[in-house]
C-alpha cells in the first residue's frame, strides 16, 4: 500500500511540474495536495488505531 501511495504522489508531482502553469499556481496546487494527503493519512491512522483497539478489547 505504501508503495502505491508513493508512486501516486510521484506521478502527481511530475504532472504538476510538467503542466504549463505559473510557478505560483503550481506551488499552490502542491500545498493543497500535501494538505489533502495529510488529512487522509490522519484518517487512515485513526482508522487503524481503532481497529487495533477493538482487537485488543476482544482478547
Amino acid at each position: 500500500m505504501l508503495c502505491f501511495i508513493a508512486g501516486a504522489m510521484a506521478g502527481a508531482v511530475a504532472t504538476l511540474f510538467l503542466a504549463p502553469d505559473s510557478g505560483e499556481n503550481t506551488r499552490a496546487k502542491i500545498r493543497k495536495g500535501a494538505a489533502d494527503l495529510k488529512g487522509k493519512a490522519k484518517e487512515k491512522i485513526a482508522e487503524g488505531l481503532g481497529i487495533i483497539e477493538e482487537a485488543l478489547e476482544e482478547e
